[in-house]
Parts: structure tokens; C-alpha cells; sequence
């Protein structure tokens, strides 16, 4: 903890130095991404700051309700800037695979909580204790002795909703809710948000929904399902309308693991992992895709848009869970 709050005191000092700051979140930005990178402009905005954001996808409909004004967005680094900060990306490929990041940038600023991160900035603020970004963010504000808006407080609870399940994961920690208790104070309203978050979905959304849950499979310990492009063009579908859907999965009982398949796009696939054991590291088993994440929440990405992937992962996470099992029996 000592050496955050080191990295904290170094972001502070350059903030106070530098004017131009250049904001960065990864490509398919979830509620904590969304949360953090707009959390942090309305604070750098208000204390006379010249942020931009950076997005490689357009915000969620579902998101766009934390859009107060004009917001400042580019989709090229056609310049350089002072400051660069990346926030909830394990590895800076995460924002866009052929972005020169520390090219463009003076100081590159490393924000995030997840266990795999790759350490790619001149300065890493990690916390892998932490619920979400946008919690790492209230520490370094509070840290800064900033008055936390009404608008900034509205994105940093959004970030702590979304990456906690409203408070049901094992991630949610004593900290994690009084943080939100304090956000809740400043004037935010968590009836309002979570509403704005998941009662306002697009019909598509909810037909991918239904026939995910349609499509489960249960092998063993593992449940799982798919959509594929037939399903995203059928239903006029987008990638927001995917969110959530491996959450309403792993309401299965009987179950240790979850997995869904989507497509990006025709030639991509991404595999998303929820464990419902914390015997069971499924950051671990991502890693071996060449992705990463969290011990509870994993995903990787698969350069094959084929059924046939279903069942190597399949395969592959079965003899994962046999031989994690092999190990702490030994232990």
C-alpha cells in the first residue's frame, strides 16, 4: 500500500504540473471503464485541466446518461500529449492492438486492479484489492483533497455497481461499500443509476439474452452457451448488447464455472469466464489464451469465429479445473 500511495503522490504532482491529458480505457468499455475515464475528465475538467478521451468504441447507450455537455472524444492520435492515462487495461494492447500509446504520450499513467497487469506504465497505480477502477479513483481524489462533484461522484458509483454486481460479488469488500456509502452522500442516486443501467436495454439485447439462456450447456462443473453472427444480424444486434448476459448465466446452481461465447466480429471470438468457486482461478486459465482479468471474472480473445472453438475451451477448462483440484489435494 505504501508504494501506491508513492505512485499516487507522483500523479498528483503531475497534474498539478502538466495541462493536456489524454484519457484511454480499453476497446468495449465496460461500466467501470466508462465510469473511470469520465469520472476522471469531469475532475481534470473542472479543475481547469484539458482532457480528451480517447475511445476505440462507441459508449453503451446504457453509459451515456453519465454524458454531461460536450465531452472531448478523438478516435486518432494525430498529436502528441503531455499526459497519458489508461485506466482498468491489463496490458496497453487492451485500448487498441496497433496504438502507439507511449509514443504519443510524455508520461503514461497506469490505472487498474487487475492481478494480470502488465506494469506498462512510467507510473502503475495498481490495486488488485480494489472492487473497481472508479474505487482507486475516489483514493487518489480524496488523496488530492478534491471536492468530489455530483457528476464525477454519479460515474465512480457507476464504475462500483457494474464491477461488484450491485454489491453481490465476493469482490464487494468493507471498503468497496463505504466508498459507495460516501458517493451516495455527496448526492448520487444508486435507485437512479442502477435503473439507468439495467432497465433501460434495447429489445436486441434481450433477445441475445434469451437465446443464451436457451443454448445453456451443462458438462460437468462448467455451464455454458453461445450467440454467433447469424444471432447479431438477425437481431440488429450491437456489442453493448452482449453485456450482462454471462452475469444472468451464472445464476445456475450446481455449477463451479460459467463461460459464454460471442463474436467481435467475423474472424474474432471472445470467451468470457465467471467461477462461481474461489477454489478456482479463472485469470489463470485466460492467461493460457493470452488474456487475463480477475481470480472470479477472466475472458481472452480467439482469432477463430468456429464452433469448434466451444469445445477446445471446453475441453481445455475441464482438464484446468481437474488439475487444479490434482494440486490442492496434494497441498
Amino acid at each position: 500500500m505504501k508504494k501506491i500511495n508513492k505512485e499516487i503522490r507522483r500523479l498528483i504532482d503531475i497534474i498539478e504540473k502538466y495541462q493536456d491529458f489524454i484519457l484511454f480505457t480499453h476497446i468495449n468499455p465496460d461500466g467501470d471503464a466508462i465510469g473511470s475515464i469520465l469520472g476522471f475528465y469531469y475532475f481534470l475538467l473542472e479543475i481547469g485541466k484539458k482532457p480528451y478521451i480517447f475511445l476505440n468504441s462507441p459508449i453503451p447507450s446504457f453509459y451515456r446518461f453519465l454524458l454531461k455537455g460536450d465531452v472531448n472524444t478523438i478516435s486518432n492520435l494525430d498529436r502528441s500529449y503531455n499526459i497519458g492515462i489508461v485506466f482498468d487495461c491489463s496490458d496497453i494492447y487492451r485500448v487498441k492492438e496497433d496504438l502507439n500509446v507511449k509514443e504519443k504520450t510524455k508520461i503514461l499513467i497506469n490505472i487498474d486492479h487487475h492481478t494480470s497487469n502488465s506494469k506498462f506504465g512510467d507510473i502503475n497505480i495498481i490495486n488488485e484489492k480494489a472492487s473497481s477502477v472508479t474505487e482507486i479513483i475516489y483514493d487518489i481524489l480524496t488523496k488530492s483533497k478534491f471536492n468530489i462533484s455530483i457528476n464525477v461522484a454519479a460515474c465512480l458509483l457507476t464504475g462500483l455497481i457494474t464491477d461488484t454486481g450491485s454489491f453481490r460479488f465476493s469482490n464487494t469488500t468493507p471498503k468497496s461499500l463505504k466508498v459507495a456509502s460516501n458517493l451516495v452522500k455527496i448526492g448520487v442516486d444508486i435507485s437512479s443509476i442502477s435503473k439507468e443501467i439495467y432497465e433501460k436495454r434495447k429489445l436486441s439485447s434481450l433477445k441475445l439474452l434469451g437465446i443464451s439462456l436457451l443454448r445453456i450447456n451443462v458438462d460437468k462443473d462448467i455451464a455454458w452457451s453461445f450467440i454467433n453472427m447469424e444471432d447479431m444480424e438477425k437481431y440488429n444486434a450491437t456489442l453493448e448488447d452482449t453485456e450482462g448476459i454471462i452475469d444472468n448465466l451464472r445464476m445456475l446452481k450446481d455449477v463451479r464455472v460459467v463461460v459464454f461465447f460471442y463474436p467481435i466480429n467475423e474472424k474474432t471470438l471472445k470467451v468470457s469466464l465467471r467461477s462461481k468457486d474461489n477454489r478456482i482461478d479463472v485469470s489463470k486459465f485466460a492467461q493460457s489464451f493470452g488474456g487475463g482479468g480477475h481470480k472470479e471474472a477472466a475472458g481472452f480473445q480467439v482469432k477463430n469465429n468456429n464452433s469448434d472453438v466451444y469445445n477446445l475451451v471446453i475441453n481445455k477448462l475441464k482438464e484446468f479445473i481437474e488439475e487444479n483440484e490434482r494440486i490442492s489435494f496434494s497441498k
